[in-house]
């Protein structure tokens, strides 16, 4: 089949006055059945979309989706500094590492304020089972802790005695 030569009509009113060859800026809109753009070929990966008018068609490049819920599963996967995250930085969304995470919180003055603490460890294996009334026997200690403890200790007994005996 041979190439042909688009022709159009060219109208005074509703009757047609002429014919002549398309041009490469003549388009035909899409109220009467076209695409309302000039047809031409994309580029190696483009799609053909909706112009940002809504009123026509156009080529352009295929925009990312990342659906959540259709995903891999991961979560049982071992992250290394160097895996990627999607990120959104003032409308410019690209890729990150988990180390740019790490950093940033790293960086951070960020500390934990009246957090409760289930099973702390301090030094990886000595786990902390002191109540907070047990704690705060240690403030203000600067010295021999067992000398000053006793002394707390002894000063508490005291009171409790006195308040018991009247």
């Amino acid at each position: 089949m041979a190439n042909k030569t688009p022709v159009k009509a060219t109208f005074t009113g509703s009757d047609v006055t002429g014919l002549a060859e398309f041009q490469t800026s003549d388009t035909i809109p899409l109220a009467n059945g076209g695409l309302g753009v000039s047809l031409s070929i994309g580029s190696a990966g483009q799609v053909l979309k909706v112009n940002s008018g809504g009123n026509a068609l156009e080529f352009g490049a295929v925009e990312a989706i990342v659906n959540i819920d259709g995903a891999n599963d991961l979560t049982s996967n071992t992250l290394a500094t160097g895996d990627l995250l999607l990120a959104s930085d003032g409308g410019v969304e690209g890729r990150i590492t988990l180390g740019q995470i790490d950093t940033l919180f790293s960086s951070t003055t960020k500390t934990l304020t009246n957090k409760t603490l289930t099973s702390p460890k301090i030094n990886e294996n000595v786990a902390v089972t002191a109540t907070a009334t047990e704690l705060n026997y240690t403030d203000g200690v600067t010295s021999n802790i067992q000398t000053q403890l006793d002394t707390k200790a002894s000063t508490s007994f005291a009171i409790a005695q006195s308040i018991a005996l009247g």
